[in-house]
């Protein structure tokens, strides 16, 4: 008769350092640990935190040299198995250490002990003595500069770490103006009151057409067996995709089993999270705009089985819900799923993964699938369900394109362009008391600041970029590195006095409306006016209730919100980001130009959509134009595989990025010499990235396409660890699956 199982005497931890191994450490006697626990160990001298992995009562390691753990961090935080396979399977696809994938996992405030207050920067200064001193320091201090004028905007407690991220900035410059009496530094005790979705938003329950009963019958029937399947709901705008998942949700909740919904913009997570807390009382949000302490909270509501619902952003996919029957990603083929550091992970790619993990339905829904998505969904990878007419009495906007090659010559001197056409139909609308949005994705003033003499524009010293002006600051920025100055006077180059302002972003367009329609309340929505906590639900709010006529906005704008009273839309220039060189182009403008024409006529009034271009037959604007998606996708599929681009080949990009131009050319050199010769593979470079230089440091880049699974995995074993490629001075990224090659 066997005795019982020894106990735990060793542990494996990950540590979130980019090293592709677990470490091994000592159980002290009366201290207990299991897989999902968070501990504090010793690291080379460092105190780290890390996660548990693994139990075991054996080592094969010298145990005189093996460390203890120290302690272990709040047990009750314990991560769930599925979020731990998760974690792993995302190390392995992205090519990052199990340590850095189990980080981004665990909220912010679940990674430190006990902590229960937060350091906060507020204005110490009276207010017209730090706006004084925001100008004063731009030339000798721009740094503190910046951090000042964004607690200033900010108007309250701001939390460091959101200044720090906002300024691009380290601690010193605001420890600097604390010192000096400009800020003080505030910890903020963690609210206790729960966080409670405005119900502004509330989800009207409404009869649903034979699309949709055929949608909501076909997922239920996956959830009630309780098998993994993935969906994919292409509906057009305004055809009711929301109230398909929440008839869905309603039937998971029957069961006894747990939801998440991820959304692609904070903007819209207002709305979405007021349409589902308006039908189910347990939602908790998980997004980036929430503090800390909020997120913290949501986190334990969802892990201690409070809250059965998840929504918001990104990182909502790791929401500790138990039972999980479904995982609804909402606009499957926004940009803003794939994070941009490491782990370089694609929200829509894990939440696949953790469907077939914990054995849930998977929705992804879109009025513009990418075409990865829509590929697999006609290869029945995935299920595909269609919704062809808007819900209810929502008809499909007249869509307008207006050629500005005929527009009078006098108008684009001017800078801003609005078309005779849209300027006629806005008349129209704001006399009849209806609602204008109008969507220009380039933020700022103007985002090239000329000289007429020579021809030079202002660049960022520190990236290889054009400066935007930015004419309410008073400042030209670069929005790569976040670096300001004032307006030269003359030019740097040549002398000539003047500069030109070149090309219009929305604070220029603004301006041009107000001038235009000095009656109308005109409102905007890019990242400069939205840096107040707080200001996307009241800028959304007062739309709704009709306390603004003209929405002037970006990307922001563009999708997901639902206005009854808009009843014109005005794309502004439809050519922004056309010719961007990136292979994506052509599919994000033709997204981009159908989701903000779904904006109009989404109630009883109809709607109207001008396109304006200069560029009316290209393929992308022409297929936006008719609302024709299967003509787009026809015509991009065919240069996709001409050029062997995704869904065709999967790709792999390598950045390196060093302050020595030649340090980084050799690094991705010697890099590319196991990938030459290998099977299926094919590789582009190594060249100087599109954007050569940012912050000081010189980029160059390969791209490798792997046209087979295998071929993949290939190029992802011959790539090897891209820590072991990088030095001191030149740091190395690997990028699965890359959301941009600029």
């Amino acid at each position: 008769m066997s005795g019982p199982a020894p106990a735990p005497t060793w542990v494996q931890v990950a540590l979130n350092l980019p090293l592709r191994r677990e470490f091994t450490y000592a159980l002290p006697p009366g201290l207990a640990a299991v897989p999902g626990n968070r501990v504090l160990v010793d690291f080379h001298g460092r105190r780290l935190g890390g996660v548990v992995t693994a139990t075991t009562a054996t080592t094969e390691l010298d145990p005189a040299r093996i460390k203890p753990i120290l302690v272990v961090l709040d047990a009750e935080t314990r991560l769930p198995p599925a979020l731990l396979e998760l974690a792993a399977r995302m190390a392995q696809t992205y090519g990052c250490s199990l340590g850095e994938a189990l980080d981004a996992t665990l909220p912010s405030v679940a990674k430190r002990r006990g902590q229960r207050r937060f350091p906060h920067l507020a204005l110490q200064a009276p207010r017209d003595l730090a706006e004084q001193a925001v100008l004063e320091l731009e030339d000798r201090h721009q740094a503190q500069s910046r951090v000042l004028r964004t607690v200033l905007e900010f108007g309250g407690p701001m939390p460091v770490l959101d200044v720090r991220r906002r300024t691009n900035t380290s601690d010193s410059p605001w420890q600097t103006l604390v010192k000096h009496g400009l800020l003080r530094k505030v910890m903020v005790a963690e609210e206790l009151e729960e966080l409670v979705p405005a119900l502004d938003e509330a989800a009207v329950r409404h009869v649903l057409n034979e699309h949709q009963e055929r949608a909501v019958a076909a997922i239920v029937a996956r959830v009630a067996a309780g098998q993994h399947r993935t969906f994919l709901l292409h509906g057009v705008t305004g055809s009711g995709k929301t109230e398909v998942y929440l008839r869905v949700l309603e039937q998971v909740r029957a069961r006894g089993k747990s939801a998440i919904v991820l959304v692609p913009e904070i903007s819209l997570t207002p709305q979405t999270v007021g349409r589902f807390a308006s039908r189910f009382p347990d939602v908790a949000v998980l997004h980036s705009g929430l503090t800390d302490s909020e997120r913290g909270r949501q986190w334990q509501r969802l892990l201690q089985g409070r809250s059965r619902v998840a929504v918001g952003a990104r990182s909502a996919l790791f929401a500790p819900v138990q039972d999980l029957g479904l995982i609804v990603v909402d606009e499957e083929h926004e940009t803003s799923f794939k994070q941009d550091s490491t782990p370089r992970y694609h929200a829509r790619e894990m939440a696949i993964v953790r469907g077939e993990i914990e054995r849930a339905v998977v929705v992804l829904g879109s009025a513009t699938p990418t075409l990865e998505s829509i590929g697999k969904a006609r290869r029945c990878v995935y299920e595909l369900l269609t919704l062809p007419e808007r819900a209810g009495a929502g008809r499909l906007p007249k869509i307008v394109v207006q050629d500005l090659r005929g527009e009078p010559r006098e108008s684009s001197r001017a800078g801003v362009v609005l078309s005779r056409t849209l300027l006629a139909m806005m008349q129209e609308r704001l006399q009849a008391r209806d609602q204008v949005l109008l969507f220009l994705n380039r933020r700022g003033f103007a985002p090239v600041l000329l000289c007429p003499g020579c021809g030079e524009a202002v660049k960022c010293p520190s990236c290889s970029v054009s400066m935007t002006w930015h004419s309410r600051r008073g400042r030209l920025v670069c929005h790569w590195c976040c670096r300001e100055k004032r307006r030269p006077e003359t030019c740097p180059t040549c002398q000539h006095a003047g500069m030109h302002e070149l090309g219009v972003g929305t604070e220029r367009l603004e301006q041009a409306v107000k001038e235009r329609f000095p009656q109308a309340i005109v409102a905007r929505m890019d990242a400069d006016t939205m840096a107040e906590r707080g200001a996307h639900e009241r800028v959304l709010g007062a739309f709704r209730k009709k306390h603004i006529d003209v929405l002037i906005g970006t990307q922001m704008i563009a999708k997901g919100l639902d206005f009854p009273d808009v009843t014109l839309v005005g794309v502004v220039s439809a050519d922004t980001g056309l010719f961007v060189p990136d292979y994506r182009a052509a599919e994000r403008t033709f997204q981009l130009l159908h989701q903000v024409a779904g904006r109009a006529g989404r109630g009883e009034k109809a709607g109207t959509v001008v396109i304006q271009t200069h560029c009316p037959d290209n393929y992308a604007v022409a297929a936006a134009a008719k609302n024709d998606y299967d003509a787009f996708v026809q015509q991009e599929l065919l240069f996709r595989k001409q050029l062997g681009y995704p869904p065709f080949a999967r790709l792999l990009r390598v950045l390196a990025e060093a302050r020595s131009e030649g340090e980084a050319q050799r690094l991705l050199q010697r890099a590319v010499v196991p990938l030459r010769g290998l099977a299926d593979v094919e590789v582009l470079g190594p060249a100087p990235a599109v954007v050569g230089k940012v912050k000081d440091h010189w980029r160059w880049h390969m791209l490798v396409k792997c046209f087979l699974p295998a071929s993949f995995r290939t190029a992802m074993d011959a790539i090897g660890t891209v820590e072991d490629l990088g030095t001191r001075t030149c740091r190395i990224t690997l990028d699965v699956d890359p959301g941009s090659l600029m």
